[in-house]
């Protein structure tokens, strides 16, 4: 085996990307442990209660995941009563996604919570440098559409 260092595993720009989301992931998680949440529970809590997204569809495009990784979480969302779905008027297998008391709690004990690790991360960089990579991470998105199977 040859010692071949031209390709530079540590600087590839997927490889760094990659580990600081991981890092993120894991900060933000062991938060959510905290009160019985996965980061999907979290995102349907906020859809619902803040944004208003309602239906499985408008959850899994507004999240770019696929409609079957929605209807997982929100079986088990609604097993732990976190969440209820009703019947949409005038369609009868179209349901619309509520929260319960709980839900409620959770979502509200939870959202200061919610941007520690974003503080956490955005405390390292100036403000420059905080909006600056919110651009070019947009702009490396730009164009690469398609749901993914998960968060």
């Amino acid at each position: 085996m040859t010692e071949d260092h031209s390709y530079q595993l540590r600087d590839g720009l997927g490889f760094r990307m990659s580990r600081t989301a991981r890092l993120m992931e894991r900060h933000y998680e062991l938060l959510l442990a905290e009160v019985g949440l996965s980061r999907s529970m979290w995102c349907v809590l906020v859809m619902v209660g803040l944004y208003g997204v309602a239906t499985p569809s408008a959850m899994a495009e507004f999240l770019s995941v696929d409609r079957t990784a929605i209807s997982r979480v929100l079986r088990e969302m609604e097993k732990q009563g976190l969440v209820v779905r009703t019947r949409q008027d005038g369609d009868r297998r179209g349901r619309d996604i509520g929260l319960t008391d709980l839900g409620q709690g959770k979502l509200e004990a939870f959202l200061p919570k919610a941007m520690l690790t974003t503080e956490h991360f955005k405390n390292k960089l100036t403000a420059d440098e905080f909006e600056q990579i919110k651009i070019l991470l947009d702009k490396m998105m730009d164009g690469e559409e398609g749901a993914l199977p998960a968060l």
